[in-house]
């Protein structure tokens, strides 16, 4: 069934007259106590309730909206944190492996990184991006034959933590968080 009207006002003139029956029923509570001189102030008090209950229950809406839209928008703490320490893992792995001085990291420093790293790697709350990109990151570092292939690894890898949270969730128009 099509309304010629939006639905939008509908929902105003409900409101609209919800309001007048609670300020009804105020004015009637109000005749009840005090007769004809009581109608007045119970019709106010029971239009001022009614406007309080709705000033409260549009405040939590409010509040309930945009902590579902920031919820939504930047991710959960516990992944942010998994994602950057799996980046920094990798990051201290490959400088394990290719070190700037010949020698300069020992075999034990070496393993103990990689350790870290592929520990980091299988955390539970990484989102699936970040997975893939730190296990073809590690693959690279595991190699060891080429340095500039480990790098940009790592930078694929960093580029998809950067990405994994920003603009996580795109709103168009036609959405609602």
């Amino acid at each position: 069934m099509k309304v010629p009207f939006p639905p939008g006002s509908l929902l105003y003139a409900m409101v609209g007259l919800v309001g007048v029956c609670v300020a009804a029923l105020g004015a009637a509570a109000g005749f009840l106590v005090g007769s004809w001189w009581g109608t007045a102030p119970g019709f106010v008090v029971g239009g001022c309730l009614f406007l309080g209950s709705v000033r409260t229950t549009l405040t939590l809406c409010g509040a309930h909206a945009r902590e579902v839209l920031h919820s939504t928008t930047e991710g959960s703490t516990e992944e942010k944190a998994a994602a950057q320490m799996v980046l920094r893992t990798a990051t201290l792995y490959e400088a394990a492996v290719f070190p700037l001085t010949p020698g300069g990291v020992s075999a034990e420093e070496r393993r103990t990184r990689r350790i870290a790293a592929y520990h980091f790697a299988a955390h539970d709350s990484l989102p699936r991006s970040v997975r893939v990109a730190a296990a073809a990151a590690l693959e690279a570092i595991d190699e060891g034959l080429e340095a500039k292939h480990a790098r940009a690894e790592i930078w694929a890898l960093n580029w998809t933590v950067l990405e994994c949270h920003r603009d996580r969730v795109h709103l168009h128009d036609d959405q609602t968080p």
